[in-house]
């Protein structure tokens, strides 16, 4: 189970590779919307907003070690 802080990497079929972390874990939210989620490009660059996503994404990420 993911927890807040966690970091993922996401390597999307564009070719890029997308930074993801869980900065909320919500249990009363729809299954494919438990966690909320930061996610940066490869530049680093934020997104522009939270999304929600479920274990089922999460599960084609890789973890992030720092």
């Amino acid at each position: 189970m993911a927890k807040v802080g966690d970091k993922y990497i996401l390597h999307s079929s564009n070719g890029m590779d997308y930074s993801i972390e869980i900065i909320s874990v919500n249990d009363y939210r729809p299954p494919e919307e438990k966690y909320g989620v930061d996610i940066y490009d490869g530049n680093g660059i934020y997104a522009g907003d939270v999304m929600f996503i479920g274990d089922e994404f999460l599960n084609r990420c890789d973890v992030e070690l720092i």
